[in-house]
């Protein structure tokens, strides 16, 4: 009985961890259970890896929901081998938990089924607010105005052009989480009782009261957290899921994680200058034209095709949102080595040829 309430349990933090709703105890156990032997590790990351492959796809067809589906009941299948190996001198059986595959797969195919009646019959223009089991989920479109959400808590958060922010219905009784793909700022209402706590991609922030700036885009190529007022615990994990760094931030620290590297570095910086895009204001410093162009392309709304030799030119500078993409792309062009082809509201940036 033990046994499989154990297994029950960790179902259950799997499950949350695909819905991206662990919370900070479930998250701590689970990464305990994977520390406990490789094959717990290489079992939740077959199921992981299949997950991602089917969430990642934007559309699918009933036919790939299907292939998805017999992949995966294939995979269980296999899972109920009962393998031998040793350990210390001793012979011992491992048992692969069949219980949370099944789980896991319920899990997947809901989450798949649901991108393609989504992608496939839901109008093309979303209201910036809808319901999703069991939570509000908000999104900014490029080229549009951030959005003020005021939680019931007190809590205030401001999301930037091209975010999404993701909360639950009913706050759980013992925290209170949120899920960002963006750049927003919280200005948290402080409760001892009730945690605030930010997922992101890798990374958990875990708050008690106080204000900071978040950059969060998935398809970036960092995450960087700028705190304003109080202080914040930072967890990072890497792309395995492991719990990598753990720090604490306070009032004007900014910690800035780079994906390729998977390493957090902390400088103190003037933290007014974080929320400048709450201002319509966007500043830059030494930072790469392919970030530039990234974050331009959200704010206008238009694609940007940037040659592969000049995404590591660096700038500093600033803009105003209400300037216009050509005027912005002028002020970079300022030594006129670029040459800018439009195309409706593609733009190509080359370098310039000189005879």
């Amino acid at each position: 009985m033990y046994e499989q309430d154990k297994d029950q349990d960790i179902a259950e933090w799997i499950i949350h961890y695909f819905h991206q709703n662990i919370s900070k105890h479930e998250l701590e156990a689970l990464n305990r259970w994977l520390q406990e032997s490789p094959e717990n590790k290489a079992y939740f990351f077959q199921l992981k890896n299949i997950h991602d492959s089917l969430r990642d796809r934007n559309l699918m067809s009933v036919e790939e929901i299907e292939k998805g589906w017999q992949k995966m009941e294939y995979k269980i299948a296999a899972s109920t081998a009962v393998l031998p190996t040793e350990a210390s001198g001793k012979r011992f059986f491992f048992r692969p938990l069949k219980y949370i595959a099944v789980a896991a797969v319920a899990v997947m195919l809901s989450i798949v089924v649901n991108q393609y009646y989504t992608s496939h019959f839901m109008p093309s223009s979303l209201s910036p607010s809808k319901e999703v089991a069991g939570y509000h989920e908000i999104y900014v479109q490029k080229g549009g105005k951030p959005s003020t959400i005021s939680l019931v808590d007190g809590t205030n958060i401001q999301l930037n052009v091209a975010g999404t922010l993701r909360y639950p219905t009913n706050y759980a009784t013992d925290s209170r989480e949120v899920f960002l793909d963006g750049e927003a700022w919280f200005d948290v209402a402080k409760d001892d009782q009730k945690p605030f706590i930010v997922h992101l991609r890798n990374q958990t922030i875990l708050v008690h009261g106080t204000s900071f700036n978040v950059e969060a885009y998935r398809d970036e190529s960092f995450q960087a957290i700028t705190v304003s007022t109080g202080s914040v615990s930072l967890t990072t994990n890497n792309h395995e899921g492991e719990i990598i760094n753990h720090i604490v931030l306070e009032h004007g620290q900014k910690a800035y994680f780079d994906f390729e590297t998977e390493s957090v570095a902390v400088e103190k910086v003037d933290p007014s200058a974080a929320d400048l895009w709450l201002r319509s204001e966007c500043k830059f410093k030494d930072a790469s034209l392919e970030h530039i162009i990234k974050r331009l392309e959200k704010i206008y709304d238009v694609n940007i095709q940037l040659d592969n030799d000049l995404k590591n030119i660096r700038y500093t500078g600033a803009f105003s949102y209400s300037q216009r993409i050509d005027q912005v792309l002028a002020v970079i062009n300022y030594d006129n080595q670029f040459h800018f082809r439009y195309n409706g509201n593609s733009i190509h940036i080359s370098k310039k040829v000189t005879i």
